[in-house]
C-alpha cells in the first residue's frame, strides 16, 4: 500500500513582474554579469528567454535588459527554433510544445560572447487533487485560506518538482521545489503556505516536473536568498547555473501540470 507523505518543504522568494517571471540573484561578483532565464514546456504557451545584466550586490541599481541576441533552441531530434525578441530583453517563441522525454540545447549569442544550456524534459506529473485550509493569521502573516496539493510520485526513478501559485493572473512570490528522496513511489500530501486566499478568489496551482539542474539551481538560489535575508552571510555566492559562458541563471524543460480551485 503506498503511503501518504506531507512535506515540509524550501520555499524560495522570486520578483515577479506581472505574469513575467523575473529572478534578481545576489551575486558576489564586483562585475556586472549576464543573467539568462529560459523555459521551454510542454503546454501551448510562449516559450521565453529573459536576458539582464546585474549590477555590484553591494551596489545593487535598476535591472538592465540586454537586446540584440541570437536565440534559438535545439531537440535532440534536430528541429530547431529561433526566438524573436518581443521587447527589450524578453525573447519569445509560440511556435512549438516540448515533448517530454527529448532533451532541449539553448543558444545564445549575444554581442562575442556565446551561452548554451541543455535540459531534459520529464514527463508530466498529474495533480490528483487540491484541498482548502483555513489559517487563522498570526503576528507574522495575515489570516487566509492556503492550498494543500495532492499528487503520486512516479516510482522508480528521481523526480523533482517546483510547484507555483496564482492568484488569477497574479503569480505568487513563493515557490516551493522538492525531490522525491524519500517519497519514491507514493502520494504526497504538501502544504502550500506563503500564498494566502479569500473567499471568491481563484486559485491556479502548478505542478512542474524539472530536472536535476534546474533543482539545483533553485535550491541554491533559495539558499543565496535566504542567507541574504536573515543576515547569515556576508558575501553571497553565486547560485548553481547549468549555463556556460560565464551567465548566471538557468535554463529549464518544465512538464507542467495544473489545476484550479475557488475559495468558497
Amino acid at each position: 500500500m503506498k503511503k501518504l507523505f506531507l512535506l515540509y518543504i524550501i520555499q524560495l522568494s522570486l520578483l515577479f513582474t506581472a505574469c513575467e517571471e523575473v529572478v534578481n540573484i545576489p551575486l558576489n561578483n564586483a562585475e556586472p554579469a549576464v543573467v539568462i532565464e529560459g523555459t521551454i514546456t510542454n503546454i501551448p504557451a510562449p516559450h521565453r528567454v529573459i536576458m539582464s545584466q546585474t549590477t555590484d550586490y553591494y551596489n545593487p541599481g535598476m535591472i538592465k535588459y540586454l537586446s540584440g541576441a541570437l536565440i534559438f533552441v535545439k531537440d535532440s531530434q534536430d528541429h530547431y527554433w529561433y526566438f524573436r525578441e518581443k521587447k527589450q530583453g524578453f525573447y519569445v517563441n509560440s511556435q512549438f510544445k516540448g515533448t517530454p522525454g527529448l532533451t532541449y540545447h539553448l543558444q545564445i549569442q549575444w554581442q562575442k560572447h556565446v551561452y548554451n544550456a541543455s535540459s531534459v524534459m520529464q514527463d508530466p506529473v498529474p495533480i490528483d487533487s487540491l484541498r482548502v485550509r483555513y489559517f487563522p493569521g498570526s503576528r507574522f502573516a495575515d489570516s487566509g485560506y492556503f492550498i494543500i496539493i495532492y499528487f503520486s510520485d512516479p516510482p522508480g526513478k528521481e523526480n523533482y518538482y517546483r510547484i507555483k501559485m496564482m492568484k488569477g493572473e497574479k503569480t505568487s512570490t513563493v515557490i516551493h521545489v522538492l525531490n522525491d528522496r524519500l517519497t519514491d513511489g507514493n502520494q504526497i500530501l504538501y502544504y502550500l503556505y506563503g500564498a494566502y486566499y479569500q473567499p471568491g478568489d481563484t486559485a491556479i496551482i502548478e505542478l512542474q516536473s524539472i530536472d536535476k539542474g534546474v533543482y539545483e539551481y533553485m535550491l541554491t538560489l533559495s539558499n543565496v536568498t535566504a542567507a541574504n535575508r536573515f543576515g547569515t552571510a556576508t558575501t553571497p555566492a553565486n547560485p548553481t547555473t547549468n549555463l556556460s559562458g560565464g551567465a548566471l541563471g538557468y535554463f529549464g524543460a518544465l512538464a507542467i501540470s495544473r489545476d484550479t480551485i475557488v475559495i468558497k
